[in-house]
Parts: structure tokens; sequence; C-alpha cells
């Protein structure tokens, strides 16, 4: 089993028995699953059997949204970039070629900048007690903010 399809299988553990069946026998008891399910099991499907199995992005467009969405994606770029050998020198990343995204580094800093003492240690503590600003994006755990977020929370610090 992929990777990808793995962590498919980790959000939805139903849909494991339905990823070796035929398309028949998937339609039959689709009727019990969701919309989101039914567009993750047919994601999976695809990552396991590419050459057999299609995925529409429209099924994305019509049935996910917001995290679903993230996760629905993020996916398939992993899939692309570490298990095909479609993308044999992976170097195109949105966060490493944009200045619109922060680390939790970049964020410590820029708050220091600002006048504001909150170390990489605080933010971390703050972030498990849910008192800190939830990340733009999880990205294979590792948490970024989009420069608005960043400087929202500076200006919100500010005003106290």
């Amino acid at each position: 089993m992929k990777n990808t399809t793995q962590k498919i299988i980790n959000q939805f553990p139903q849909l494991k028995p339905l990823l070796d069946e035929s398309n028949k026998e998937v339609l039959k008891t689709s009727s019990t699953l969701s919309e989101l399910e039914k567009t993750f099991l047919q994601l999976a499907r695809f990552f396991e059997k590419p050459n057999e199995e299609a995925f529409s992005l429209q099924l994305l467009y019509q049935h996910l949204e917001d995290e679903w969405l993230e996760f629905a994606l993020q996916l398939i770029a992993e899939f692309f970039k570490n298990e095909t050998h479609l993308i044999k020198n992976p170097n195109f990343s949105i966060i490493r070629d944009s200045q619109d995204y922060y680390t939790q580094s970049d964020f410590a800093r820029y708050l220091e900048d600002k006048g504001i003492h909150f170390p990489q240690n605080k933010i971390a503590v703050y972030r498990k007690r849910g008192k800190f600003p939830k990340e733009d994006l999880l990205i294979a755990g590792t948490p970024y903010w989009s420069k608005y977020t960043v400087e929202s929370f500076a200006k919100h610090l500010l005003e106290q």
C-alpha cells in the first residue's frame, strides 16, 4: 500500500476493504458512504492503480472544502513527488519559493523585530495550549503561517 493511500486509510479505516473490490462492488456499497468518503476512496484507488483508476479534480471541487481539501491536495503533491517517477528532481516548493509563509522560527523573529518577546519555545507551548494562531499550512508536521496571520497576531499583541 502506498504511503498516501495509508494516510487516507488512517483517516477513513472503513474504506480499506473497498480498495480492492471491483467498481461494481464499490458501487453497491457506495450508497452508505458520504460524498467525502467516496472522494477519498476514489483518490486512494487512483494512488494504488494510477494506470487503471481515474481521478477527477472535479470531485475535490464538488465535495471537499477547508482542511479536507488541503489534505487531499497535500496527498496528491506527495504522491507525485514521492511515489511516482514523474518528477525526477522535485525542486518546486510553495513555501520555499514564497515570502508569504513563515515557519515557527520566522514567526518568532518577526515578533522580536516588532519588539514582542515571543521565543520559539514559547510559541511551541502556546500552540499546544491552543493560545496561538492555528497554522495556515501543515506540511509533514511542520507548521507554516501566512504573512496575514503573522501580521494580524503581532498587531493584536501590540494593541493589548
